[in-house]
């Protein structure tokens, strides 16, 4: 169980800002690390892989790691490297091992290839005998207990074969991380990467300026990274990983991140403080800032979404998502409520649309979330909600170790205002943001939206999150570790869904509680599907056992910004994987 030290600690994210360049460690020989860079290709050269190879060796050397280090190497050399290196890990002083590949990467059948210099192709098959497959690599290194793995590819560079060989997809194909790893790619799913304009690509560039930050936690320096290369791209080229990490990893431990509880809870506080100063903000600015200071901050994800619709807005001076207007009511007044039932949707009229999505007893559930069809990923999609007056659902409440159903009640949208972030149910008895964040409910209120709504949807996220609580006067606070650990088929009264669970588990500091919760949510319903949550006193006496369980729901219109057609021409609109 995540212990409250080490949870705060996670939310200590320093500013990049002034940080003294960390001297170099002695060598210590559970770190290792494999560096590979091709650039000399015959058909398609690249200019920057040898110096970002040269950097990043550089700077795992100053971090105390044993380098092994190859640039511009054919497929025999690289396989060898990687058959030596698999040696080293498996010794058991190995404890945290790292590989960087930069140059040219393409991917076949959902199988990702790294592309030695030498490597002529001109058709699927030479591909596959003559470039090296990721698995390869993870193969050597897997299985290995007690050790931590952190992958990092630059490889998504365009036109990978020259004129001989186009591959179907661009770039590189998602892969979940396997337990105790991280993969890092320099560009999302099927895109390509910069090779940059100066001494090294846009990526490595910024990676090795944030993993160079004293006490930086590596899932926080990506955080920063990925910002970084999206803002400077301007879209064109932003970063992922995928983490299954199980310790924090910090290059240059100097003993920052170590605070003591008092320095912990300031740091909270400054987080706090700095979302009261811009959280009516809609300048892009000032959530840039925020995240560089506060990557893993409690309003991450929030900041996140923010920073998208803003960007999106700008582009062009046009709303994020202009398509959406065609499929929901109108925002400026609430539109009839009719209240969910298990029947077939009324004829249209030429006043009132008829809505996207119907969900009851007996009612078919459409095909919400585009599969993946990778067998090596659950898939990533963005969070696709779009409230508007009119959308409405129905929830069971039961007691989870009795099984027991408590109650049942109809939630409506009964006004949305957007420029505010704000959405009103059941004319305000219930507020949420535009994620679905909680704001207010009956007689509890929160300083802030309370974050278990993330902005993407993938296996292996993490986030955090902490809420200030006042109910009754009575003001409480709680802290959560938050990870979607897994896309999950479902069936609640509602009907079956494919669905990605959200496990938190934290404490509250003014009750001494632990906090355990479960959210099932699919990535266009406005409305979760399922949640529980078990709470245990500081004696271990149960608190909290309540499930609760979509019944039925109607709802307008999606986010279509990262939507297709659903199937067999229906209303409802599909999530796209890999959406970027």
């Amino acid at each position: 169980m995540t212990s409250r030290r080490r949870f705060v600690q996670s939310l200590a994210a320093l500013s990049v800002g002034a940080l003294p360049r960390p001297l170099p460690a002695a060598t210590d020989p559970s770190r290792q690390a494999l560096v590979i860079g091709n650039a000399a290709y015959r058909f398609s050269p690249l200019t920057n892989p040898a110096n970002d190879a040269r950097a990043v060796s550089e700077l795992f050397g100053r971090a105390g790691f044993t380098v092994s280090t190859h640039l511009d190497v054919g497929q025999r050399d690289m396989l060898a490297a990687i058959e030596q290196f698999g040696q080293v890990v498996r010794r058991s002083d190995t404890r945290l091992v790292v590989f960087y590949y930069a140059g040219h990467g393409a991917q076949l059948d959902w199988r990702n290839y790294l592309l030695p210099v030498d490597a002529a192709v001109q058709t699927p098959e030479q591909m596959r005998q003559r470039c090296v497959d990721l698995n390869t690599l993870l193969g050597r290194i897997a299985g290995s207990s007690g050790k931590t793995f952190v992958i990092i590819l630059d490889a998504c560079r365009n036109n990978p074969f020259g004129s001989a060989y186009t591959p179907e997809q661009k770039g590189l194909s998602q892969f979940d991380a396997p337990p105790g790893s991280l993969l890092a790619y320099a560009t999302s799913p099927g895109n390509v990467a910069s090779d940059g304009s100066g001494r090294n690509g846009l990526y490595t560039e910024n990676l090795v300026r944030e993993l160079s930050v004293p006490g930086a936690r590596i899932e926080d320096a990506l955080k920063r990274v990925r910002l970084n290369v999206r803002l400077a791209s301007r879209g064109a080229q932003v970063p992922w990983e995928t983490t299954s990490l199980e310790n924090d990893v910090i290059l240059f431990d100097t003993g920052h991140a170590r605070l003591s509880e008092a320095e912990q809870e300031k740091l909270l506080e400054e987080d706090i403080a700095r979302w009261n100063a811009i959280k009516n903000s809609r300048n892009a600015d000032d959530w840039v800032a925020y995240l560089r200071a506060f990557p893993n901050g409690r309003f991450a994800e929030i900041a996140q979404m923010r920073l998208i619709r803003l960007l999106a807005e700008a582009d062009g001076g046009r709303p994020a998502n202009p398509a959406a207007a065609a499929v929901t009511p109108a925002v400026s007044a609430p539109a009839p409520m009719p209240a969910p039932a298990p029947t077939p949707p009324t004829t249209p009229t030429d006043t009132e649309a008829a809505p996207a999505i119907v969900l009851g007893a007996g009612l078919p559930v459409p095909v919400l979330i585009a599969p993946s069809g990778n067998p090596f990923s659950s898939g990533r999609y963005p969070l696709a909600r779009h409230f508007a007056p009119g959308d409405s659902a129905t929830f069971r409440k039961s007691d989870l170790l009795t099984g027991l159903e408590e109650r049942t009640w109809t939630v409506r949208v009964t006004r949305v205002d957007r420029d505010a972030d704000r959405v009103e149910l059941n004319r305000g008895h219930w507020v949420v943001d535009l994620m679905g964040n909680t704001l207010h409910t009956d007689n509890v209120n929160f300083d802030a939206p309370v974050a278990w709504t993330p902005s993407e949807f993938y296996v292996g996220k993490k986030w955090t999150l902490a809420y200030r609580r006042n109910e009754n006067g009575t003001v409480s606070t709680g802290t959560y570790a938050v990870q979607i650990v897994a896309r999950e088929t479902i069936t609640v009264p509602a009907g079956t869904f494919d669905t990605f669970r959200i496990e938190g588990e934290g404490w509250s500091a003014t009750f001494g509680s632990r906090l355990q919760s479960k959210f099932w949510l699919v990535p266009s319903l406005n409305f979760l599907v399922r949640s529980e949550v078990m709470n245990r006193n500081r004696r271990g006496q149960f608190t909290v056992t309540e499930r609760r369980e979509l019944v039925a729901l109607r709802q307008g219109g999606i986010d279509t910004s990262c939507a297709a057609p659903g199937p067999s021409g229906t209303r409802t609109l599909v999530i796209r994987n890999n959406c970027g």
